[in-house]
């Protein structure tokens, strides 16, 4: 393709110049013979014929690259130098920058999308995390209930059976009274209603005037060391000595109670007790 630009531009670089000649020739003949009709008009004036044909020929005449180039564009060709000039013209283009800035928007752009869709997942994980969470603590409390149920109910019995006994304590049914607080010890002797079912199987006792068994019954309530029945138990224990007629011993728990329990209900019947001993 570039071998037949350069044939048609030899071509052409031929033949412009014989046309250009063959005008320039064909000016001076017809400037040659309008000389002297001008020249009656105006008088004679003397015209530079020389002068007239340079500054004519170099008005008229064209120059070898422009023909050129008109040539090649009449023939669709684009001259290469055209081209590589205009390649500079287009690099200085002030569109670059905003061509840059359009790029760094898009790549920000795309960035931003990257760290939203990391949000969304790290959000989709701590939901998920805590969903899970609450699954295990919902087993958990589930597993506590069932773990926790079956001695709450113990319990629950316990303390029905304990109110029982009292209403037949208060009945005067003493031996039925006696039989429930019993059962109750044997069923579990370190519920915290234990010391009480042993204080009242006492009460019983002594209630059937039984006060040799009852002071045993009372013997046994110290034994609960944390028991809220121990000032209750010496003071029963000086009584039932009494009641056999063994002052002393009944001396001697009135004494402990004022000595451990100063701050008891029972002191001044303790008091009122020892005086008339």
């Amino acid at each position: 393709m570039k071998q037949n630009v350069f044939g048609k531009t030899g071509l052409i670089k031929f033949v412009l110049p014989m046309m250009a000649l063959l005008l320039t020739s064909l000016f001076l003949f017809a400037c040659g013979g309008g000389r002297k009709t001008t020249a009656g008009r105006e008088g004679g004036q003397d015209v530079d014929i020389d002068s007239l044909l340079e500054g004519g020929e170099q008005a008229t005449q064209p120059s070898a690259a422009d023909d050129e180039t008109e040539v090649l564009k009449l023939l669709g060709i684009v001259p290469e130098n055209k081209t590589e000039e205009a390649k500079p013209q287009e690099a200085a283009a002030p569109a670059a920058a905003p061509a840059n800035l359009n790029a760094e928007v898009e790549r920000l752009q795309r960035e931003l999308q990257s760290k939203d869709q990391q949000i969304s997942s790290l959000r989709a994980d701590v939901s998920e995390k805590d969903r899970r969470l609450q699954a295990l603590q919902a087993e958990l409390e589930s597993a506590q209930r069932r773990s926790v149920a079956p001695s709450t109910r113990i319990a629950g019995d316990y303390a029905q059976r304990y109110a029982q006994a009292r209403d037949l304590y208060e009945q005067k049914r003493y031996n039925d009274a006696i039989a429930v607080f019993a059962a109750l010890l044997a069923q579990d002797d370190r519920n915290s209603l234990a010391d009480n079912c042993q204080y009242w199987i006492g009460e019983c006792y002594y209630g059937l005037g039984n006060f040799v068994q009852s002071a045993a019954e009372f013997q046994k309530v110290l034994a609960f060391s944390r028991s809220d029945k121990l000032d209750d138990a010496h003071l029963k224990l000086g009584l039932c000595y009494l009641r056999t007629g063994d002052r002393a011993r009944a001396r001697s728990e009135l004494e402990q109670l004022l000595a451990i329990y100063p701050n008891s209900e029972y002191v001044e019947k303790a008091r009122r007790y020892l005086s008339r001993m």
